[in-house]
């Protein structure tokens, strides 16, 4: 079951405005203000620098050692978040942030940890961390969130529905909705997914990376239409992702609708040429059924190197040389789709008639 785990945000802070250019001024006056916005701009890198500078102008300030240090984590610099973030919480044991960004830092290090020992370790550190925050703000929504997701990273999922639950009985937000929708997929229940993907929706309409995982999630019910209008509704409001793009490719195949499938799956290896390997597979057979076999071989010999142990990818390449007479290329890729996967029934037909 492919499902997908959501980087909330869990700031103590509000987002300042996003002005692309903050004003001088603003960078002389207040640093910490301008770390803010460069940081909710996503230019991680220059919020660190200047976030730097205010910390050497206010040493020790708790809103800018919380900042640095979630800046830190974006940029990979792991250890010095983790230490900035420990030291935020041993002087300021009342400050929410500490924890949460603390926690943070522990399930980056897991993430990065190719231990599986020494990672589950990491994990256990930031639900202790948790439930010292819990302690200092019984309340707050985003630790119940982050609570979630440590346990989805456990495997634990009913006590990551049941974190989810509480958060969302403090603050009702698309992020949480999504996650719980991601729990019930990971369980395999669709159905409770697709009702909390809806609802979520809801509250985020412009939220294209929500769409994207509900569309997909329609696409396992077979509801391929709602699938491909939800996406087509997202890309009115905002243009999709290559992600956006491979997902509505895959709806338009479902729903035989060949020509469209083609735009939106070459759009999807545009925007990104090695992140969807099967988009490539899924082109192939796109080109074989409006009866181009040499645009379906360029694209299936892209998708057989990229993934050459996929017997599936074989068999169309196979095909496409076979509708374009070459014969001896086709009974290859039939051998060594038949060598990948014993007794494919498909692959020996073909090598019959080859």
């Amino acid at each position: 079951m492919r499902w997908f785990l959501v980087a909330l945000s869990l700031g103590t802070m509000p987002v300042l405005a996003q002005n692309p250019s903050p004003p001088a001024q603003v960078a002389e006056q207040n640093p910490l203000r301008l770390g803010v916005e460069l940081y909710a701009l996503g230019q991680y890198e220059a919020a660190l620098r200047v976030l730097e500078r205010a910390l050497k102008e206010n040493p020790g300030d708790p809103d800018t050692l919380y900042w640095m240090a979630r800046a830190q984590l974006k940029v990979g610099l792991l250890n010095p978040a983790l230490e900035n973030a420990k030291e935020l919480v041993a002087k300021n044991p009342r400050y929410i942030g500490g924890y949460m960004v603390l926690a943070e830092a522990y399930v980056a290090l897991y993430r990065a940890s190719g231990d599986r020992e020494r990672g589950r370790d990491y994990l256990n550190q930031a639900l202790s961390v948790l439930r010292d925050a819990e302690r200092v703000s019984p309340r707050y929504a985003p630790l119940f969130a982050q609570r979630g997701v440590v346990y989805l990273y456990l495997g634990d999922l009913d006590r990551a529905e049941e974190a989810f639950r509480r958060a969302l009985a403090l603050e009702d937000t698309p992020q949480v909705r999504s996650a719980l929708a991601e729990v019930y997929l990971a369980k395999g229940d669709l159905d409770r997914a697709l009702a909390e993907y809806a609802k979520a929706l809801e509250k985020a309409p412009k939220d294209t990376s929500l769409r994207v995982r509900y569309a997909t999630a329609l696409l396992l019910k077979g509801r391929a239409e709602e699938a491909a209008r939800l996406l087509e509704e997202g890309h009115k409001l905002r243009p999709l992702d290559a992600e956006g793009w491979y997902t509505l490719g895959q709806a338009y195949m479902a729903l035989k609708r060949f020509k469209e499938a083609g735009v939106a799956l070459e759009n999807a290896v545009a925007l990104a040429p090695l992140r969807f390997p099967a988009a490539y597979y899924y082109l192939g057979q796109v080109y074989l059924a409006l009866g181009d076999a040499q645009k379906a071989k360029s694209r299936l010999t892209v998708a057989v190197r990229l993934e050459p142990r996929k017997a599936e990818y074989r068999y169309q390449l196979c095909l496409a040389n076979e509708k374009l007479g070459d014969k001896e290329g086709a009974r290859y890729q039939c051998q060594e789709a038949l060598k990948l996967k014993p007794g494919y029934k498909e692959v020996e037909e073909v090598l019959k008639r080859l």
